[in-house]
């Protein structure tokens, strides 16, 4: 057998979030400018649009570098949510109780059926559609996946080979 049976890398890419952030720093720069032409302001009224236009930027350059790599083989889950893990977490199949695919409809990301309030850990940058595992220790985790249907075939396969519940 190969040895990834399931691998995928994803990049934040929710198009809405970056228009709007462009929006709002387009906007700064236009209060900064218009400010600066009228001849009547503060050093206070500058630093707030240099502020919101940094604030701005930042957030962009932020989303821009999330990257989420997931990899599944027969003998592990493993994934990493670059910046924030500095390293490759992993659960071994011999430390899950449960694990279960989830895909949701595109418009879910929108109505906060996607929200999780509980004892759930989401790594996900694709909403709620990914892979649902609850380990022997009670804990709960949600690894997001864009190509859900490829990660249920190889689960499926990974099924025949290893006892993965």
């Amino acid at each position: 057998m190969k040895n990834k049976a399931f691998k995928e890398r994803q990049h934040f890419n929710d198009h809405i979030v970056f228009i709007l952030l462009g929006a709002g720093f387009i906007g700064a720069i236009y209060g900064f400018i218009k400010t600066i032409v009228s001849q009547h302001y503060s050093l206070f009224d500058l630093s707030v649009y240099v502020g919101i236009a940094a604030l701005m930027a930042i957030s962009f350059w932020g989303l821009k570098r999330l990257q989420l790599k997931v990899s599944v083989n027969e003998k592990r889950i493993k994934y990493k949510l670059f910046p924030i893990h500095k390293e490759a977490q992993k659960i071994r199949w011999d430390e899950v109780a449960s694990c279960e695919v989830v895909k949701t409809p595109l418009a879910a990301q929108w109505h906060g059926g996607n929200i999780s309030f509980g004892r759930e850990s989401l790594i996900s940058l694709t909403g709620r559609n990914g892979l649902s595992i609850e380990t022997k220790n009670g804990k709960r985790i949600f690894i997001g996946c864009k190509e859900v249907d490829d990660l249920r075939i190889s689960l499926d396969h990974l099924r025949g080979e290893v006892d993965l519940n």
